[in-house]
């Protein structure tokens, strides 16, 4: 079966810009196209909301992705759930939980931009 890349959605909304990833997420390819897809997403001047309840392995390669749009003066993504316990693992032992606004789902990340 043909791997069809991390990226499964990209969505703009009115608030939001929504990028759904999937799969596991640690090849160098795999990186680079989340890495692009972040940036993209930045440059949309929107929030970015990853939402990672299809991603079961999450490494500290990707946590890096996750972090780099925190630059000075660009907020940092928010994560929407359910969180797979790699993902949550991840976060805890790298103390980088409090470094995100987190979801337990979609939705609700959806309703707090709205409010």
């Amino acid at each position: 079966m043909q791997s069809t890349g991390p990226i499964a959605l990209m969505t703009e909304w009115t608030h939001l810009f929504v990028i759904l990833l999937e799969g596991d997420i640690n090849e160098t390819e795999d990186l680079e196209l989340v890495e692009l897809a972040l940036e993209s997403a930045q440059r949309s001047g929107k929030q970015v909301v990853v939402d990672l309840s299809g991603v079961q392995f999450m490494g500290a390669h990707l946590l890096g992705e996750l972090l780099k749009p925190g630059r000075p003066g660009k907020p940092r993504p928010w994560l929407a759930g359910p969180l797979s316990d790699y993902a949550e693992h991840t976060l805890s032992v790298t103390g980088t939980t409090r470094a995100f606004r987190i979801f337990p789902t979609l939705v609700q990340a959806i309703a707090a931009s709205c409010s």
